[in-house]
């Protein structure tokens, strides 16, 4: 019954490790894996970006902030001198908590006046729920506890744009990103390898089409399921859990469009080194860790230190997507604050298609431009 079964388990392994392809397919997880969960992500929220609006010249606050940038969490300290200023940098993510001193402050403890609040506030980015909540836990208890010395009531805390803290708002926003680039990468990316696969590649190549009208041609489907599923779960959020959608609906749709062109060109680069599709399934797997890792979805971007992670951070596509789903759902977004998260991804998507391309010309000796 299990006569040759040895020899065939050789033959199967022998078949995966004679490619190229299949073995760095294979192995690279694991450098992936050993590289990124230990080196670049974290669930510690360090490095934190913090707005002050000091708005107190006494000795109180000061105190406060010197006790503030000495933690280790605190250390991007960003100091602003108005109020529109104070929310230019939480509405455009460039700090997630902030603090306001009122100008009474110092004064009101030095007299030992119990007014209803401390002079203090704590300002949270709600649309980044999970990172704020434990940064503003770190904040609240080091101000506290000097209050408390001084017998002063504590500070008062808001919420920006989620006052309730729902952490299924920031969940789906991550989760609509998630969605529209698995289903356009995965989508290019075994269209072009199941041609492969199936050996009528060449065909295509000697038909009247050209090679780049080709790969167009695979690129639209799976661009346009994307942007489907990205709406379809947007809505359905909207419907079952109650996350608002708060900006221009036909705005987003451009701009969700720009994303999805943005991360095709990653499914085209796949394609090229595939030759059957169990290489390209490995292949996104590959390709969607580090950008789902390094892209503030499963931690804070601010808390990559690494120099290396952090410039691919600002090259992944998942990064300023994940700004503007956000933007889009939670906070009615502005053209200004949706432009500055669309022009990096129109780069990011021309870079990724020439070079995608190009490597597919190649590898497969045709000239697609």
């Amino acid at each position: 019954m299990f006569e040759g079964v040895a020899a065939l388990v050789k033959k199967e392994i022998r078949a995966l490790l004679k490619e190229p392809q299949s073995v760095a397919m294979i192995f690279g997880p694991i450098f992936l894996f050993l590289t990124l969960f230990v080196f670049a992500t974290t669930k510690d929220v360090e490095n934190t970006s913090i707005v002050v609006l000091n708005e107190d010249s006494g000795i109180y606050s000061t105190e406060i902030m010197e006790k503030v940038v000495s933690t280790k969490v605190f250390k991007d300290v960003q100091y602003v001198y108005d109020r529109a200023e104070f929310e230019k940098l939480i509405n455009a993510e460039k700090a997630f908590i902030g603090i306001v001193f009122d100008k009474s402050f110092s004064k009101d403890i030095m007299n030992n006046q119990r007014t209803k609040s401390a002079g203090i506030q704590i300002i949270t980015d709600g649309r980044r729920t999970n990172s704020a909540v434990i940064a503003q836990s770190y904040l609240t208890r080091i101000i506290s506890k000097m209050l408390l010395a001084k017998n002063s009531p504590s500070a008062s805390i808001r919420s920006w744009y989620n006052p309730n803290k729902e952490a299924t708002w920031f969940s789906i926003t991550n989760l609509v990103c998630m969605l529209i680039s698995n289903q356009a990468i995965s989508i290019v990316a075994l269209a072009i390898a199941r041609e492969k696969e199936r050996g009528t590649f060449e065909q295509l190549l000697v038909t009247p089409i050209s090679p780049l009208g080709m790969l167009i041609g695979k690129m639209v489907p799976g661009m346009a399921i994307g942007m489907f599923m990205g709406f379809f779960v947007m809505f359905l959020a909207h419907a079952l859990y109650g996350v608002p959608i708060a900006g221009n609906v036909a705005l987003m749709f451009i701009c969700m469009l720009v994303y999805v062109f943005a991360v095709v060109g990653i499914g085209v680069f796949i394609s090229a080194f595939a030759n059957t599709q169990q290489q390209a399934s490995l292949g996104m797997f590959v390709a969607l860790l580090p950008l789902a890792s390094l892209s503030g979805l499963t931690c804070p971007v601010e808390a990559i230190t690494n120099p290396f992670f952090k410039a691919f951070s600002m090259c992944n596509p998942l990064v300023y997507a994940s700004k503007l789903v956000r933007g889009f759902m939670i906070k009615d977004i502005s053209i200004h604050d949706a432009w500055l998260n669309v022009y990096p991804l129109l780069i990011i998507g021309f870079v990724l298609l020439i070079v995608s391309a190009t490597v597919f010309a190649r590898t497969h000796k045709i000239k697609v431009f």
